[in-house]
């Protein structure tokens, strides 16, 4: 199948599914699916920073049990994530009922935020709802990977991530304009959009082809995944260095994506919730069209290179989030958030294009950047209990010194894609 490269049809390659045919009906699932990772982003997302300021404000949780939030919510993850992972390549015409399911759990599970008045309960919660999305959405992204060629598949994993942070940009919005109303009040708009995602991916488990099911690769050869399994070990050997970058991205993302990020840039410069959440999702917006800009050099040039431009970014910014000015924070949250969200869908895009076992290294991917963020949150909610909002005097420059200790986790990343990464 020929995609088109002009300009006026870009748009229409991009949405061009493997699976043949140019009417609104092939597209239709991959469109779907696209609006799955807004809404299903905007329903979780809505619910961090009310649960974050009802831990910190009311239950009176330590910097490190805020932390543990994020911590629990990606251990749940990382272990799930692997068997979603596992799961989608024995089973790959089930997992969008599987992911439906989970989505309705989720709208049940999140309204039990208001039903706790301790904190190991909140943390359990999030937990729980850790396991629900990390089966979720592996299932998703492996069914979109499947769904389109390898040759657009970095930029329609860009599309689908900048929908997810849209979602997050639309939830902060939301919530700034909430932030006075009860808990109760927020967790019902999470739990009706949850609800409306379940939906979303029900119709879209009813609407996919059976051609789905065999994914074709960078070679443009078809190949069963069931016939495949003997490969799985060189599959992770081979994608450790991938594996290593996402850790490393990750451990610092559980901050700046996190729900410690929120009780910073509160106590840190004096901003009220509705307003850090405003500096939230202005970050993530600004962020979109250079993570997209990177997944289209991976597509079109070369993963590796694309990786080695979206690391450095995200060290750059990593390093600009630690200094004691709010204008350094937000410069530093729009460049991290570019590469951030880079990052994401490019090794997304190198697990499905150039693994046999695309769902379990996927799944690997995932469960690597839920680690990740389980000992970030976790280490710096502890430091930050500990030494508090102790700065560091750089040559004359101000840091605030717990994140300027998390920003080396980024060192991690940036030796393995210079050193380990093959081109």
């Amino acid at each position: 199948m020929q995609y088109a490269s002009s300009s006026t049809n870009d748009l229409d390659s991009i949405l061009q599914p493997l699976y043949g045919g140019s009417t609104m009906h092939s597209k239709l699932p991959v469109i779907m699916l696209l609006m799955v990772s807004f809404l299903g982003t905007a329903a979780f997302r809505i619910s961090v920073p009310a649960v974050a300021f009802y831990t910190r404000q009311v239950l009176e949780a330590s910097a490190l049990g805020v932390g543990l939030l994020t911590s629990s919510f990606f251990a749940g993850r990382a272990l799930f994530a692997v068997v979603a992972g596992g799961l989608a390549d024995k089973y790959r015409d089930k997992i969008a009922y599987m992911a439906a399911i989970c989505f309705s759990l989720n709208a049940v599970v999140v309204y039990l935020y208001g039903l706790v008045n301790d904190i190991v309960s909140v943390i359990l919660i999030r937990a729980l709802q850790g396991a629900l999305n990390g089966i979720a959405w592996v299932s998703v992204q492996v069914i979109l990977g499947s769904s389109v060629s390898y040759s657009i598949r970095g930029r329609v994993y860009a599309i689908y991530f900048a929908l997810g942070t849209l979602g997050n940009v639309a939830a902060n919005k939301l919530y700034s304009s909430l932030s006075n109303k009860p808990l109760s009040s927020i967790l019902v708009i999470s739990s009706i959009l949850f609800l409306a995602t379940a939906i979303l991916i029900l119709v879209i488990g009813i609407l996919l082809p059976a051609s789905l099911y065999s994914i074709k690769h960078k070679s443009g050869k078809e190949s069963n995944v069931s016939e495949e399994n003997e490969h799985i070990k060189a599959s992770i050997v081979i994608a450790i260095p991938v594996i290593l970058i996402v850790l490393g991205v990750s451990m610092f993302s559980s901050i700046v994506r996190g729900d410690l990020v929120y009780i910073y840039m509160n106590e840190a410069f004096k901003l009220s919730r509705g307003d850090t959440a405003d500096i939230i999702a202005f970050a993530s917006l600004i962020a979109l069209v250079g993570g997209y800009i990177l997944s289209w050099i991976s597509d079109k040039v070369n993963d590796t290179l694309a990786l080695r431009i979206a690391i450095s970014i995200g060290f750059l910014g990593s390093i600009l989030v630690s200094i004691r000015a709010l204008i350094g924070v937000i410069t530093g949250l729009v460049l991290y958030y570019i590469a951030n969200s880079a990052i994401i869908s490019i090794s997304r895009r190198i697990a499905i294009t150039h693994y046999k076992l695309g769902g379990t290294v996927m799944g690997l991917i995932n469960a690597a950047g839920n680690i990740g963020s389980v000992t970030g949150s976790s280490i710096a909610g502890l430091i930050y209990d500990i030494y508090g909002l102790f700065t560091l005097n750089i040559l004359g420059v101000t840091f605030t010194g717990f994140i300027s200790i998390m920003s080396l986790t980024m060192v991690v990343s940036l030796v393995s894609s210079f050193v380990f990464l093959k081109k």
